[in-house]
């Protein structure tokens, strides 16, 4: 655990010195397994320019992630990108499906004090999904009415109980069917 903590600060070092236009924050989450989460704050353009996002993964995956001991560990490797602006779709996107070495996420239009608090926050939304909780509270309200056809002559056609899908004599049927309609 110290041992984290003591490469995870060299790491967030030769970054900063580095990446000067960037703040980094390092959090260790004890569950089962330890899970390194790397915070990287800075506003979107930063990121784009000359795809920053993408060297500040690989120096990740080359410096810590190889000092990690199970392969839990290795797999929980977090780098949430946290900028002040609006990231376009396009880099959210483009960072998001990266899947080389780390799981990354885009928490974009932060205006908050960044603080152990906030990184908190951010690790329980982000990695344990505690907001998905409203989306659920939302599709409660949801009445969902049963779907009522425009063309009924259609779905009788359909409606035969025979799967069509592979049967192509099924399928010639319904279209010369419809053809006639």
């Amino acid at each position: 655990m110290e041992k984290y903590s003591e490469y995870s600060q060299e790491i967030l070092q030769e970054l900063s010195n580095k990446y000067t236009n960037c703040t980094f924050n390092f959090q260790l989450v004890e569950l089962n397994v330890n899970i390194s989460v790397f915070f990287v704050l800075t506003n979107s353009s930063v990121l784009e320019e000359n795809n920053l996002w993408q060297k500040i993964s690989e120096e990740v995956a080359l410096k810590y992630q190889p000092k990690l001991e199970s392969v839990y560990e290795k797999w929980n490797l977090y780098i949430i990108y946290v900028t002040n602006d609006k990231t376009s779709k396009e880099l959210k996107n483009k960072i998001e499906n990266d899947k080389f070495s780390s799981r990354k996420i885009v928490e974009d239009n932060f205006s908050q004090k960044f603080d152990e608090g906030e990184a908190n926050k951010l690790i329980i939304k982000h990695i344990t999904n505690s907001d998905l909780k409203e989306i659920v509270d939302i599709t409660r309200e949801v009445n969902i009415s049963k779907y009522v056809p425009l063309n009924t002559d259609l779905w009788k056609l359909l409606d035969t109980g025979d799967k069509v899908i592979g049967d192509k004599e099924a399928q010639e049927f319904i279209v010369k069917e419809l053809n006639k309609k």
